[in-house]
């Protein structure tokens, strides 16, 4: 094929990710008018003392409450399968009946549909856990370093980290296989994540840009939810199971683990229960945190979409647009800065377009035809299936002569092959 760079066709399903980064953008904003302000010294900053409470709030217990909203649709489509369900005929129910009847003895379903049930509450628990811990890490920052939050300057290098880590958590435990593409991609993004690391710690230990502490915290954020993806496709691969339900069953045994953490907090450190009902206090951090509800669940809801119609490995692209769309909030509300070396921003911006086209290649959305890179991808492996479809089903004799050549010159090169082999024995013999 002459062409060098092939990009793929464009899908429905693809404005999913664009909802996602429209309600992202939307719970940023929430999420940052949720923080008490002190409007006498800096309007920018949030009161120290309600940092923690704030995490409590945002991390743990609107996420949880959120998990539950999937309740409303859950009914809605169970709704809609029963009315499709009514419309099979008398007839066709005792035909059924009749032929169960006769394999009632040896029919097996109903062992192995009970079996894959426990596996699936198995899973949801471990997902619970791992969404548990991917948030509490933010709230346990708060409690170590009290009046502080994570929070680090865009175009890190723990996108990167966060590419790297979900290619190979979908590799290890969902088995996809990775072809000459994937593993071009993996080096690629491995190469940006080094550069930007260096220019990351350069601007910790140099310019003091924040406390280099957060990278460790943040980065078992990103393991635990990476993990948690690849196991939210394995469910819905091969549990069978709705996410709206999975959802429910999520937050069920989440609201355990949020619960049991509430009384050990209100042991240790009641002060923290005090303060969060400030957020009661006021009607418009009331209406936010309902807001924030409502945004979470649509947020959670549009990410498993994307998980469940694509798979995890497509995660990155919303990890690299949320970063643009946090640098325009930045310099249009927040109005943050950080010290930083200042040229360093073009060259992270340029790493993360370069990052961006990575994903793409892995994701085989843009198949490189250079090198015999794209010789194994779903493209070319379609293009082959069907030039052997229409060889078997054309009578055009110059498509039969076309496939003829091409196999003639493929023998051609076997013997040629094999004559060099001949000679190099002869030759070696008569030595």
């Amino acid at each position: 094929m002459a062409k060098k760079i092939i990009f793929q066709k464009c899908n429905f399903n693809n404005i999913y990710f664009l909802f996602y980064i429209i309600i992202d953008f939307l719970h940023i904003f929430i999420s940052y008018s949720l923080y008490p302000k002190d409007e006498k010294d800096n309007k920018n900053e949030a009161i120290p003392k309600y940092i923690l409470p704030t995490l409590i709030i945002s991390h743990l217990y609107t996420y949880n409450i959120s998990d539950f909203l999937a309740i409303i649709p859950h009914f809605i489509r169970k709704a809609i399968i029963k009315k499709k369900n009514n419309k099979i005929t008398d007839a066709q129910i005792e035909e059924n009946n009749i032929e169960n009847s006769q394999l009632i003895y040896n029919d097996n379903r109903l062992s192995v549909a009970n079996k894959k049930k426990k596996i699936m509450i198995y899973y949801c628990i471990f997902l619970a856990i791992l969404d548990f811990l991917q948030k509490f890490v933010f709230v346990l920052y708060g409690i170590i370093y009290e009046g502080s939050e994570i929070n680090i300057y865009t175009f890190s290098c723990y996108v990167p980290f966060e590419i790297i880590f979900q290619f190979m958590c979908s590799y290890y435990i969902l088995k996809i296989h990775f072809y000459k593409l994937q593993k071009f991609s993996l080096f690629l993004n491995l190469g940006i994540f080094i550069i930007i690391l260096t220019i990351d710690l350069l601007n910790i230990l140099i310019k003091h840009s924040f406390d280099g502490k957060m990278y460790i915290f943040y980065a078992f954020c990103v393991i635990f939810y990476s993990i948690e993806y690849s196991y939210v496709k394995k469910i819905l691969l091969y549990g069978y199971i709705s996410i709206y339900l999975l959802m429910l069953i999520k937050g069920f045994f989440l609201l355990i683990l949020v619960l049991l953490f509430s009384l050990i907090m209100f042991l240790v450190k009641k002060q923290v229960f005090i303060d969060i009902g400030y957020f009661f206090t006021e009607s418009k951090l009331i209406w936010l945190m309902i807001g924030s509800i409502f945004v979470k669940f649509f947020l959670g809801l549009f990410l498993w979409i994307i998980i469940d119609r694509f798979s995890p490995n497509y995660y990155p692209f919303v990890l690299i647009f949320k970063e643009y769309f946090y640098t325009i909030f930045d310099k249009l509300i927040d109005s943050t800065e950080y010290s930083t070396m200042k040229w360093d921003i073009f060259v992270r911006i340029f790493l993360y377009i370069i990052s961006f086209i990575g994903v793409m290649i892995h994701n085989e959305i843009v198949v490189i035809n250079i090198c015999n890179l794209g010789s194994d991808t779903k493209y070319f492996l379609d293009l082959e299936v069907k030039s052997e479809e229409q060889f078997a089903t054309t009578d055009n004799p110059d498509i039969i002569k076309r496939y003829e050549t091409f196999e003639m010159d493929n023998v051609n090169e076997e013997n040629e092959e094999a004559k060099k082999n001949d000679n190099e024995i002869i030759s070696e013999g008569e030595k």
